[in-house]
């Protein structure tokens, strides 16, 4: 009840209006926290890409998200690492020489993808050197780069326009008495993995291999590393289940095991990232000590399984098309006999089956470039008239 002073209707009302300010209070609170929920559950998406647009319609917000996710795809293909998430970024130190070729390659590669050839004096002086950048020219190539390992293969290359970085480096005693062709060729892992620690992806390319169109074009980008094969057909290049039969095993006699032809180590494209680093560290340190085929080392650091107290570097692959990136067995055993107009024109053909290399890539280009239908007749399907 009131009092005659009406002192008690007077504090009624100051406590009302301070429980009517709480709710208030309150009201708003749950107000904010409840629309920035929603908000976050709306845009949960967009929120862990970091592409969120406040303020814009739904509509608008996505379009955001896919420029932002095509940005992305584009700055990890740029960095050879498509297709390969489970790549950590490693940032490997720099020294005055790497600092050089990283300045060099974003000049002449600036996508981070390079067609890399390495050559000493020989094929410049028999016209090989000359006749593979013909074709890397016309296919419209222009991020690409011959490594040269010697002063007169550099200058006569600068004197052309050429792209060229001198890499002046050693043989090794294991492979000295190996083949000029092979001792260059066992080089090559130690180029690459400087390209592979400063981000570029790589197209290794030998000399002996004639480029009929933009292979950058053609490439999937989805594995660690994409090879040619040396196989023929599709089970001898992407592989075949095949039986193994033991009859001193009575009942238990039959199994299986997958078998392919190997990848070829003078033709692959190559994403970096640390796999792939290790991959090529493995193959320079072990060409270095070993007397052994560069092609053999490859494929065994490639392919073989973890096992004990071995590791495999992990690289997954992906076997290029032996339609597209071709060997010369395939060439000349089987597609040159087809009729004409039947298959597409590869993309690259490696003269990797046959010794008379030269010869056969300028036919290769007479064929495809020039439509010469018999300029491949002269040659035979093996490495033998008759054959």
């Amino acid at each position: 009840m009131d009092d005659s002073t009406g002192k008690g209707k007077t504090f009624s009302m100051r406590e009302r209006n301070q429980v009517l300010f709480a709710l208030f209070t309150v009201g708003v609170c749950a107000g904010v926290i409840i629309s920035e929920r929603l908000y976050i559950s709306s845009n949960r998406e967009d929120i862990l890409r970091g592409t969120a647009l406040p303020n814009k319609p739904r509509s608008a917000r996505s379009a955001g998200t896919a420029a932002a996710s095509a940005r992305s795809a584009q700055q990890l293909a740029g960095n050879g690492l498509a297709g390969n998430t489970g790549a950590a970024a490693v940032v490997y130190p720099k020294d005055a020489q790497m600092q050089a070729l990283e300045q060099y390659l974003l000049r002449v590669a600036p996508s981070r993808e390079v067609l890399v050839g390495v050559s000493n004096i020989n094929p410049l002086r028999e016209g090989m050197l000359e006749t593979f950048l013909k074709g890397v020219q016309q296919a419209g190539v222009s991020n690409y780069v011959v490594v040269a390992l010697d002063e007169e293969t550099e200058r006569e290359l600068k004197f052309s326009n050429v792209n060229v970085l001198y890499m002046p480096l050693q043989i090794s005693k294991s492979q000295a008495e190996t083949g000029d062709n092979h001792a260059v060729s066992a080089l090559k892992f130690g180029i690459l993995k400087k390209f592979l620690m400063l981000g570029w992806a790589v197209l290794l390319s030998d000399i002996d291999v004639a480029v009929l169109q933009n292979p950058f074009k053609h490439l999937h980008r989805d594995h660690d590393l994409e090879g040619m094969s040396d196989g023929f057909d599709s089970a001898t290049a992407y592989g075949q289940i095949e039986g193994y039969d033991d009859p001193s095993m009575g009942w238990a006699r039959f199994a299986q095991k997958e078998s392919h032809f190997n990848l070829n180590s003078g033709l692959f494209y190559v994403a970096a990232n640390p796999r792939t680093v290790e991959l090529m560290q493995r193959l320079e340190m072990r060409l270095s000590r070993e007397k052994y085929w560069d092609q053999t080392a490859y494929n065994e650091e490639v392919f073989f399984l973890s096992h004990d107290g071995y590791r495999s570097p992990g690289v997954t692959v992906r076997v290029m098309s032996i339609y597209k990136f071709m060997n010369s067995k395939v060439l000349f055993k089987d597609v040159r006999h087809t009729p004409a107009g039947s298959t597409a024109m590869p993309v690259m053909v490696h003269i990797n089956y046959h010794p008379d290399k030269h010869d056969r890539m300028k036919a290769v280009f007479k064929y495809y470039l020039d439509n010469d239908s018999n300029a491949l007749a002269p040659f035979p399907g093996g490495s033998e008239k008759g054959t």
